[in-house]
């Protein structure tokens, strides 16, 4: 259950929060902040948030319950091709004009998925790049997906997903990069 908590007590959580991993909890924010660590209480042997922050704020925190910590602030829910308007802006405008400037030069394109998640948007731009580039192998492209979870990054790495992740895309780019596997997901291709 989640109870009142002494401003001082989040306050100074929210700051070694964003010291551990970058994530910024303004007091705003902090109903979210107390409802997510309601739920990660039990994984650090707390009963509760304030019992939770207490042991966060007091205790020397090690890698990996930063990260398990992390799990429990960072948003995992995601989808191929999840902003539409962004992928659309980046198909029509912005790759077929880096795709024009280097044709005849130097044929590289980087590409940086910050907080990539499970993985859906790196590969969401891989399957762009495969649209927009017939001749694809003659190219040095590269895709660097990051995420503070290291479990969301396994489970990018793996490349296998359920039906859900796919609401953004046709059954024919699916197929076409997917191949169902026995056990009813789907695994790039």
């Amino acid at each position: 259950m989640i109870t009142d908590m002494p401003s001082s007590l989040l306050s100074e959580l929210s700051r070694r929060i964003e010291t551990w991993m970058g994530l910024f909890f303004p007091p705003d924010r902090w109903a979210d902040l107390m409802r997510k660590l309601d739920a990660a209480a039990p994984a650090f042997g707390c009963g509760d948030a304030e019992a939770c922050a207490r042991f966060l704020t007091d205790s020397a925190i090690s890698k990996k319950q930063i990260e398990l910590l992390a799990t429990y602030l960072t948003i995992g829910e995601t989808y191929f091709f999840r902003e539409p308007r962004s992928f659309e802006v980046l198909e029509q405008v912005i790759l077929p004009s880096l795709i024009q400037e280097r044709r005849n030069g130097v044929r590289q394109l980087r590409f940086w998925s910050a907080a990539c998640c499970t993985g859906e948007e790196p590969y969401s731009i891989a399957m762009l790049l495969h649209r927009l580039l017939p001749d694809l192998s003659a190219w040095k492209t590269d895709i660097l997906a990051t995420d503070i979870s290291p479990r969301f990054l396994r489970k990018a790495e793996e490349g296998v997903y359920g039906q859900w992740s796919f609401r953004g895309i046709s059954p024919t780019v699916q197929a076409q990069h997917y191949q169902q596997t026995s056990n009813g997901l789907y695994a790039i291709s």
